[in-house]
């Protein structure tokens, strides 16, 4: 992914898991976006999901993020007037 001026982030296809870790789990390196309270949309206490541009390392055999080079918030508005794009769901 790049990060370019206009505000916009085209995206690569396609969108690879980036999972800030879980015990036992792998995590990308790097430091994460930060989210205002109205770019995060909470699931389950201080978990959820945002929207950001994300500059990458990624291992295009394990389909994984393993390193975050630079990493931009963006409005959530950014990321669901994206087609390619799917706002997870939430857990009931």
């Amino acid at each position: 992914m790049t990060e370019p001026d206009t505000g916009e982030c085209p995206a690569e296809r396609p969108p690879w898991p980036l999972d800030r870790g879980q015990p036992g789990g792998a995590q990308a390196d790097g430091d994460w976006p930060s989210f205002t309270e109205a770019q995060w949309v909470r699931t389950h206490g201080v978990y959820g999901h945002g929207c950001a541009c994300l500059r990458v390392v990624a291992d295009a055999r394990t389909q994984r993020v393993t390193h975050i080079l630079s990493a931009t918030a963006k409005p959530l508005a950014a990321c669901r007037q994206d087609r390619h794009l799917r706002e997870p769901s939430r857990p009931e």
